[in-house]
């Protein structure tokens, strides 16, 4: 599933094929794929993006008259700016015009992802982050753990729930989790102040690495520029089960916590 990093990825390449172009006419494919509000997104027409905004894994348009659409990629979503003459990709559920030409264009065989228009950013917001998302990832501080103190939920877990950190899936949690020396299975109100911060830097460099080098590929993911991702050569337990610790030697477990394989070394991230 693409995670903070891929989507950011995907944000970047995408606005040079969107910003400031008006949108010529729009197609639906699948109608169950628009979430919300398929009905009013023939009032995008005519529209231009102005700017794009992320929070977490979910991707905003933001339209110069205010109109919002969000793209969610979910397990296998993909984005294509191309020739409308180009053959159809199968899974194809929606697509725009734009006035250079181009077509742009989602696909996503699995359909765990889809797209949701909202008349303004006020209502997004509402429906989307508040009350149901954590800070984003990029911007987490020591401080935003502070309430894990009284808490009895395992690390792992609550990472991936989105509730205090919003962006953070299997691969990037694992990650960071190793960089921090942190046990998946830890409980929060067990960890030691000195250690949120820890945490938060090791999530900082995590994701700024994987940004700088265009997400993670393993299997699928590209950007709209169709490039794939770099870090999977640098991740360090992730995919790694069975091989040494590349901290202390060990060899990494592997076990499955929350229903997500988890890899990671019982030296180096020892349980309190």
């Amino acid at each position: 599933m693409p995670e903070l990093p891929e989507v950011q990825e995907v944000r970047r390449t995408l606005e040079p094929f969107v910003l400031n172009v008006p949108i010529i006419d729009i197609k639906i494919s699948r109608k169950s794929y628009v979430r919300a509000g398929a009905g009013s997104l023939p009032s995008l027409i005519g529209r231009k993006v102005h700017h794009t905004a992320r929070h977490g894994k979910k991707l905003f348009c933001i339209f110069d008259d205010g109109q919002v659409l969000l793209i969610h990629l979910g397990m296998s979503g993909r984005i294509d700016c191309c020739e409308p003459a180009t053959p159809l990709a199968p899974h194809t559920h929606f697509s725009m015009l734009l006035a250079t030409g181009l077509e742009f264009r989602m696909r996503d065989p699995r359909r765990f992802g889809g797209l949701w228009h909202y008349p303004h950013w006020a209502a997004a917001e509402k429906a989307e982050i508040t009350g149901k998302m954590g800070v984003d990832a990029l911007a987490i501080t020591a401080g935003h753990f502070a309430p894990w103190r009284t808490m009895r939920s395992r690390l792992k877990a609550h990472l991936l729930s989105q509730r205090t950190v919003a962006g953070l899936g299997n691969i990037y949690v694992d990650e960071s989790l190793w960089l921090a020396q942190l046990h998946p299975l830890q409980v929060l109100c067990k960890i030691r102040p000195r250690h949120h911060a820890i945490l938060a830097d090791a999530i900082h460099a995590v994701l700024n690495k994987s940004i700088s080098m265009g997400g993670t590929t393993l299997r699928d993911y590209r950007n709209v520029a169709q490039q794939r991702g770099r870090f999977a050569r640098s991740l360090c337990v992730y995919g790694r089960a069975g091989m040494p610790c590349l901290r202390c030697g060990v060899k990494l477990m592997s076990k499955v916590i929350g229903g997500r394989t988890t890899v990671y070394c019982a030296r180096c991230q020892k349980r309190i």
